[in-house]
């Protein structure tokens, strides 16, 4: 009975109770969107670093970690690791790189760019760069025609480059001695991050492989995409108690940036849904406390007909639980199903693009929130209803039936 006279007793002042579900409603709202679009922000940079900057895992040879000198490659235990990775269950794909830095000149300027000698047919399975060439802008690395080159978009914007330019690449064999070519643009991609465009130009392995005078089955890296990233930690342990020898490092330790910010993003969240709640309950207060001293006659009658202060309490608590639950619920399902629409249609912010496109995000996002969110914002909501109704209940439990009754 205590639950439906609490109930009721929420809708003796309908203006009141409303204007506080409302304002609970429109917090949530706000809220929980707003949680949405930062979470799918951060989500989408990370499923783009990984689909098209850094793969699930990379392994080197240590020291190439310090100077990116090519001297430092994978040779002795390719073979044996390239067969390791074919039979891990996990191991999507994988795809071995020649990675060095180099100087790349036009007619125009010259800038330092850190060039992927690649195996085309294998680096299409592992990363999307084949995918971020438009119709207009050409093709990826046909694996047919000698020094082809794939640029940036941004790299192409800096040196005044298009489709079918020369570019000459300038750079130290693994002699020490100073070599270079000049390459032909096939194609030119474009990710949502302009620092990686500007920075990162591919070209077959076979070609810059004889630039280098190295075997073109030496390589200084190899990138591996899962097929289930919740495997990661599992397939790098297997990987590196297998080679201890190379460093096997996962994409957080590879973009620590992007690492943090995933671990932190959660706590973040409800961090900010606590700081709405906890500036919410101060209006639940304020509204029971307003309730007890319109009723502290009615209070007092129903402690001297002999209703326990337990049942008083519970009583005042549950008529605070009710407001907060009532008006969490609308803005909770609100914000889901504005979430829910917003992630096909995207938020299109394409007029700050290019800044957005110089933090490595992309101007189209996809807001996102998981169950497990909405769980614990529930549980949330239901501890700041409890924690606002102990002051007005306490308020309560002080009163004098005797004085109480008689109060007009």
């Amino acid at each position: 009975m205590i639950w439906i006279i609490a109930w009721k007793n929420i809708w003796r002042n309908k203006v009141r109770s409303l204007v506080v579900i409302l304002a609970i409603t429109f917090g949530l709202f706000g809220g929980v969107f707003s949680s949405a679009v930062m979470k799918g922000m951060v989500e989408q940079r990370i499923k783009e670093a990984v689909s098209r900057e850094t793969a699930h895992i990379q392994i080197h040879n240590p020291k190439y970690i310090d100077d990116n000198d090519v001297q430092y490659t994978i040779d002795g235990e390719a073979r044996k690791l390239e067969q390791k990775l074919d039979s891990i269950p996990d191991v999507k794909s994988w795809s071995s790189r020649i990675k060095f830095l180099a100087m790349a000149n036009s007619a125009n300027a010259g800038t330092g760019v850190m060039i992927y000698g690649i195996d085309p047919n294998k680096e299409r399975q592992v990363t999307e760069i084949a995918t971020m060439i438009c119709d207009s802008c050409g093709t990826y690395l046909d694996g047919e025609n000698k020094n082809q080159i794939v640029v940036g978009n941004a790299l192409a914007e800096k040196l005044k480059l298009r489709l079918r330019s020369k570019i000459v690449l300038t750079f130290q064999d693994q002699e020490g001695n100073l070599t270079g070519a000049a390459f032909r643009i096939c194609g030119i991609y474009r990710t949502s991050n302009s620092v990686f465009d500007e920075m990162n130009v591919f070209v077959q392995k076979a070609d810059i492989a004889s630039l280098l005078i190295m075997n073109p089955q030496e390589y200084q890296e190899v990138v591996v995409s899962l097929s289930d990233p919740d495997q990661l930690a599992v397939v790098q342990r297997e990987l590196t108690d297998g080679f201890p020898e190379l460093l096997v490092r996962n994409w957080k330790e590879i973009d620590p940036m992007i690492g943090m910010m995933a671990d932190l993003t959660a706590v973040w969240l409800y961090m900010f849904m606590a700081i709405i709640l906890l500036a919410l309950g101060f209006g639940i207060i304020n509204t029971m406390l307003m309730t007890i001293l319109e009723r502290t006659r009615e209070l007092g009658m129903l402690a001297a007909i002999g209703m326990n202060k337990r049942r008083i309490f519970l009583m005042i608590m549950l008529e605070s639980v009710y407001l907060s639950l009532t008006g969490a619920a609308i803005g909770m399902a609100l914000g889901y199903f504005l979430t829910l629409y917003t992630s096909f249609t995207g938020i299109d912010l394409s007029n700050f693009a290019e800044g957005f496109e110089k933090i490595g995000y992309s101007p189209i996002m996809y807001p996102y929130l998981d169950l497990t969110f909405f769980i614990t914002l529930t549980i949330m909501v239901i501890c700041i209803g409890v924690l606002a109704s102990i002051y007005p209940a306490r308020k309560a439990l002080k009163l004098n039936p005797a004085e109480a009754v008689r109060t007009e």
